[in-house]
């Protein structure tokens, strides 16, 4: 087991360095094996440390500092999405300032990464010893820019294709108080799982103190090697094997700071140029000041300033017949001084460099010290992830092995697995919906298909309403996981989601109220039951059905909303945005837009809950955008554990 020295020769705990400091976290977290509790979606606003959570159990570790999730982007392409999450550091004068992470969605074939292109601007490429053709690649390199303000100008840009990977990304950079007019590393870093997910950070990293980016992405194309190189190198490995870990294997695994010194500040000016660390600091590094710092001409100059006082000696005693007063040590006094000038001077200089060489060397060893610890993490890591994806490998290779099993001509419903399922459309008093019955009878059919218990009610007023409500609740036991769909009309009054039986009036808020069915009061009732997973499923972000009547009653869709612990929510709409019945005069499905891809997606194997709703999501977004439409589908998750529709 490796130990790590801490603790003072008395067995007091002395003042701790960073890197002491994220030893000891490590080491404890390893020893108690504490498991970080499954992660919930990041929220645009939000600030975060140590990890970004991206849902459904998995994150993606980030590098010191604070960060703040400052804007949400997708990248389309064919078959699956880029979801883009660009970030900030709000910590001052940290090594890495901002951070995109990308995630793709579906189950992809991917192709070569980035490290079997053909640029001959990258650097630093490292593919961990993965090959094209395993299940798992993995791909480091680096990128230089000689001017991070002028390179986030990605308007100006002429590639189509760059330009469309960064025009999103890049607005979450901004900040009207802070410039960073300095050169900057990119680092990217993939990990793409063949047939399934992918996963990207690309980190923007300052460069090493004494020179600039590009000076030293052409010194190690040039094959000149600087210690800051292999630590940059050693560092995204760490990323990479923490990439794998913490987001798929959900198995959060935090990573170490880069601690090489680097020029900051605001404006990060153009660092000075001081020699490279690898090499023993010269009296070049320093000039020797005696050109400016002494000038012999100029001592005697200084000197005639006491000449007044000395003329005033003869004046005062008249008698005096001899020779003037001794002025030979007036003029000695411009010999002495400016030889003791120079002497002071080059003690100065001699001092600056010796203190120089000492803070060289000091930086030296700690960067070693560094190196050591990370080369210590990097092994373990990698041991960990070759034994989990051999295990993968074991388990895929038995799977196929196996006889298949014989098809089930009826669908298994597991006793744990219980669905209420309402769909309103034949509503008497507010305008009748075309495709709510529908989309319930296509969702019980699908959820019957993989497992659950459906209660199925189509078009019922508030009494059979609320006592299908009363009659589920009744039927739930602790441990079961619960799904409830309603597709009919809802509306929001004040901050509350009300859900509108066909009978509903509605001629006044109050009357609504009383009559209409309080979606809190639904999700309530699964929390105390003790449900082990609960997922509410509403579509019913269409148009105001009372504004066409005189009643200013409520808005269009519905409000936002929270789940509790082990529930996720899904809207088919955002907060103000209508849901979709049809893509246009020529569309003839019978089910509305959220639902007809729900029930799709909800059947394919192998996807979890959360991944399910990314992609309705993400598809809602395609679809209804090539119509001219906005509907994003909002999504509410505190789910703990992760849950399968279909294995």
């Amino acid at each position: 087991m490796t130990s790590f020295a801490i603790f003072g020769r008395q067995g007091h705990l002395p003042a701790l360095s960073r890197i002491q400091r994220f030893c000891l976290a490590l080491l404890l977290l390893c020893m108690t094996g504490l498991a970080l509790p499954a992660m919930a979606q990041p929220v645009v606003g939000s600030t975060y440390k140590d990890f970004l959570p991206m849902g459904g159990g998995a994150s993606v570790a980030l590098p010191e500092g604070t960060w703040l999730y400052s804007h949400n982007s997708t990248n389309t392409r064919p078959g699956y999405t880029w979801e883009t999450y660009t970030l900030r550091n709000k910590q001052a004068d940290d090594r890495i300032p901002f951070l995109v992470v990308r995630q793709a969605t579906g189950s992809v074939r991917w192709g070569n990464t980035g490290c079997q292109s053909s640029s001959t601007q990258h650097f630093i490429l490292n593919q961990h010893g993965t090959l094209a053709n395993q299940l798992i690649n993995k791909c480091s390199r680096f990128f230089a820019m000689g001017n991070f303000d002028v390179w986030r100008n990605v308007s100006s840009w002429s590639n189509p294709n760059d330009k469309e990977w960064w025009i999103d990304a890049v607005k979450g950079f901004d900040e009207h108080d802070k410039s960073f007019k300095s050169s900057m590393f990119l680092a990217e870093l993939s990990v793409q799982q063949f047939n399934g997910k992918g996963l990207r950070v690309e980190a923007f990293i300052l460069p090493p103190k004494g020179t600039g980016a590009i000076r030293f992405r052409d010194a190690v194309k040039a094959g000149e090697p600087r210690p800051e190189q292999t630590m940059l190198d050693t560092w995204a490995s760490i990323y990479i094997e923490s990439m794998q870990q913490s987001y798929f294997n959900k198995k959060p695994q935090p990573i170490m700071a880069l601690a090489y010194p680097v020029n900051t500040g605001g404006s990060n000016a153009p660092a000075q140029a001081v020699p490279a660390m690898a090499q023993p600091p010269v009296v070049a590094a320093a000039p020797k000041p005696e050109p400016a710092a002494v000038k012999l001409p100029s001592v005697p100059a200084a000197l005639p300033a006491p000449t007044p006082v000395v003329a005033a000696a003869p004046a005062a005693v008249p008698k005096a017949e001899a020779t003037p007063v001794k002025p030979a040590p007036v003029a000695a006094a411009p010999v002495a001084v400016p030889s003791a000038i120079p002497m002071v001077a080059d003690n100065a200089a001699q001092i600056k460099l010796d203190q120089e060489r000492r803070a060289l060397d000091e930086e030296k060893r700690k960067m070693n010290q560094q190196l050591e610890l990370m080369n210590q993490m990097l092994a373990k890591l990698q041991q960990e992830n070759a034994t989990a994806t051999a295990a993968a490998a074991a388990k895929a290779k038995e799977l196929a092995a196996a006889p298949a099993p014989v098809a089930a001509k009826e669908p298994v419903t597991y006793a744990n697995r219980k669905a209420l399922v309402i769909g309103n459309d034949l509503y008497k008093h507010v305008s009748k919906l075309n495709n709510a019955a529908a989309d319930a009878e296509a969702m019980a059919k699908s959820l019957e298909s993989v497992g659950y218990k459906v209660f199925k009610h189509l078009n019922l007023d508030e009494k059979k309403f609320k006592q299908a409500v009363r009659d589920f609740r009744q039927n739930l036991t602790g441990g079961d996981e619960v799904l409830f769909f309603y597709a009919g009309h809802g509306v929001q009054l004040g901050n509350a989601n009300y859900l509108l039986p066909i009978d509903v009036q509605g001629d006044h808020e109050d009357q609504v109220k009383d009559d209409a069915i309080l979606l809190q009061k639904v999700l309530d009732d699964l929390e105390e039951k003790k449900t082990k997973f609960a997922l509410a499923v509403i579509d019913a972000c269409r148009d105001n059905p009372f504004k066409g009547k005189g009643r200013a009653v409520g808005g269009r869709g519905l409000a936002p909303t929270s789940a509790a612990t082990g529930q996720m929510i899904m809207f088919s709409a955002g907060s103000g945005q209508q849901a979709l019945d049809r893509l246009g005069d020529n569309d003839k499905e019978k089910n509305g837009l959220f639902t007809r891809i729900f029930v799709k997606e909800m059947t394919k194997p192998g996807l979890s809950v959360d991944r399910v709703l990314r992609n309705v999501r993400t598809e809602v977004v395609r679809l209804a955008r090539s119509v001219g439409h906005e509907q994003t589908p909002a999504l509410y998750d505190q789910a703990i554990g992760e849950f399968y529709f279909k294995q």
